[in-house]
């Protein structure tokens, strides 16, 4: 795992920690974070998605993902 790619799960933990936090408030602030995701598929969850789980840093070692 390359060193941006931890860098960018540590960060989307702390934000999913804060958001824990928030939520036990009245108001339920992820279930809201979430209706609105779903509805307006924003393209900054899209790239976040996609730098989580980027490839570029890892070592195929069993082979499976070679199509050549």
């Amino acid at each position: 795992m390359s060193h941006s790619t931890l860098f960018v799960r540590i960060k989307w933990i702390m934000v999913l920690l804060v958001t824990m936090v928030l939520d036990i408030s009245p108001v339920p602030v992820i279930g809201l974070i979430l209706l609105y995701i779903l509805l307006f598929r924003p393209l900054w969850f899209k790239n976040a998605v996609l730098e989580i789980y980027d490839r570029s840093g890892r070592d195929n070692r069993n082979g499976a993902d070679d199509f050549e």
